[in-house]
């Protein structure tokens, strides 16, 4: 099949939404399927075309408005309509004018989570409803979007792992490292607390580094983990693929949540029983010296390419 992927960015961008489209698209590519991504080009040194293992990749100029993504997009209508499948992870907005330029043509949704602002704005809701109307199935990452948007899924993923294939080495990093979004969406505040009393690395970038900065050392974006996770550290982060990444490498993982959606979030997460999950900075701390057991049993990439297989045949 010729299947078109639409996501707001892509590799070499660094994210959950990122690394999944890489990965399904990698092993639809082993399948002999031929995949297209389309999405921004967030950085000028970047080609507007490239064969990425097998994906092709194109980009469009980055622009935050709608007007203008979709005048960026018209010129490239051929690919929609060259495609079997057009699937959208989370920006259905993107295609929606082709909708109805192409009726007939099979077009999915991945929604991978939400806007970080609670509680949910009406608006939110009324848009992600609206999306999954207008596609022809959807995937949900996490059971807790059913819940608090509403959402009526085919399928639910919580992504998948690569497992490591190492050796434990000697740390050479503090003990204590968090790994995601430096903004205030992922109770940041509530983990500064904590953190005034350990010895932390902070890896991610957002609008609250320079706070950071201040409790601990700051290494911005890293795009391969495993040094790091393979030396066992403990690790305070608050998304699906990092925990699972985390836990395949024998890590201690701690998550907060500031709010019940969070809570839902993390508590609904397969491996929740294998990672200490906190409401409080005291609580969190009260955790730190709590062994939790090793998780076992994690997810491929294959088994989420197979929920995308089963959602279009469907």
């Amino acid at each position: 099949m010729n299947i078109l992927f639409l996501a707001r960015y892509f590799y070499p961008h660094i994210g959950g939404v990122e690394k999944h489209v890489l990965r399904v698209g990698e092993e639809l590519v082993k399948k002999g399927h031929q995949v297209t991504v389309l999405t921004q080009k967030h950085s000028r040194k970047l080609a507007d075309s490239v064969n990425l293992g097998g994906i092709k990749v194109i980009r469009i100029p980055f622009c935050q408005s709608k007007w203008g993504i979709w005048k960026n997009l018209w010129p490239l209508r051929r690919l929609f309509r060259q495609a079997d499948i057009i699937h959208c992870h989370d920006i259905f907005f993107w295609y929606l004018p082709f909708r109805f330029l192409y009726p007939t043509k099979p077009v999915f949704t991945t929604f991978h989570g939400w806007e970080g602002k609670f509680p949910l704005p009406q608006k939110n809701i009324w848009l992600r409803k609206i999306w999954e109307k207008l596609s022809w199935g959807n995937i949900c990452v996490g059971d807790y979007l059913c819940k608090w948007y509403g959402t009526k899924t085919d399928f639910i993923t919580y992504g998948g792992v690569d497992l490591p294939d190492f050796q434990f080495s000697k740390s050479n990093f503090p003990e204590y490292i968090f790994i995601g979004r430096l903004e205030e969406d992922l109770g940041l505040s509530e983990y500064l607390q904590v953190f005034k009393k350990l010895p932390v690395v902070f890896i991610g970038a957002g609008s609250l580094k320079s706070k950071c900065a201040k409790v601990g050392r700051t290494l911005g974006k890293v795009k391969d983990l495993s040094v790091i996770l393979k030396q066992r550290p403990y690790v305070f982060a608050a998304s699906y693929l990092t925990i699972w990444e985390a836990l395949a490498y024998g890590c201690s993982v701690f998550s907060l949540y500031q709010n019940p959606l969070k809570k839902d979030y993390l508590e609904k997460f397969p491996a929740a029983a294998n990672i200490h999950v906190s409401g409080s900075a005291g609580e969190l701390i009260s955790q730190l010296n709590q062994p939790r057991p090793l998780c076992r049993r994690f997810p491929s990439w294959q088994d989420a390419v197979k929920l995308y297989q089963q959602l279009w045949q469907q």
